[in-house]
Formats: structure tokens, C-alpha cells, sequence
């Protein structure tokens, strides 16, 4: 797959992911179907300091207690999602603190 083939993505950091990587958002690139495994690799090649703040150690998956949302509106799980140019994703720890 070549550059081209690749579309621009927004990730936004919140809580943890964002402390420990001292960004409020990244931009990758990538395919416009993508697994959860190369999504997780692709944060975690882009921002190191996300493994262990949201991407697992193993750089495929992220961590439990971590969840990414599409455009705000749908919870991404196992399925491929469809990405367009110009979305954004979410990186949100699902735990509640008080």
C-alpha cells in the first residue's frame, strides 16, 4: 500500500494518554479500512509514550480500560471500521474517577 492509498486521521488524547504524552492530538495515516491490531501499532509507532497509556505493551490492542470513539458518536469494538479523510478519533480511558 502506498502513501496515497493512506488517509489523514485526527486522534484526540484525553486523561492518562494525554498526560503521558504531552499532546493534545496527533494526526496518523491510514488505511481507510483498518484492523484494530494496525490502528493500536499505527498510535504506537506515531507516540511511543502512548504503550502503557492506552496501547497495550505489545503494540497491537489497547489496554484494558481503554476505548476509541469515532467522530464522537459510535464506540469503536472489534469490527473494521470504515474511515473517512477528516475523521477523528477519540483515545478515552472508560474508567470513572471521583
Amino acid at each position: 500500500m502506498s502513501d496515497k492509498d493512506l488517509i489523514p486521521i485526527t486522534v484526540e488524547l484525553f486523561g492518562t494518554s494525554r498526560l503521558a504524552s504531552g499532546l493534545r492530538q496527533l494526526e496518523i495515516r491510514l488505511p481507510s479500512e483498518v484492523t484494530p491490531h494496525r490502528l493500536a501499532a499505527s498510535l504506537a509507532d506515531a507516540c511511543p509514550a502512548l504503550v502503557g497509556h492506552g496501547i497495550s505493551g505489545s503494540r497491537d490492542a489497547l489496554q484494558d480500560g481503554y476505548v476509541l470513539n469515532l467522530n464522537g458518536t459510535a464506540f469503536l469494538g472489534q469490527d473494521v471500521p470504515v474511515l473517512k479523510a477528516g475523521d477523528s478519533l477519540l483515545l478515552l480511558s472508560n474508567q470513572a474517577g471521583g
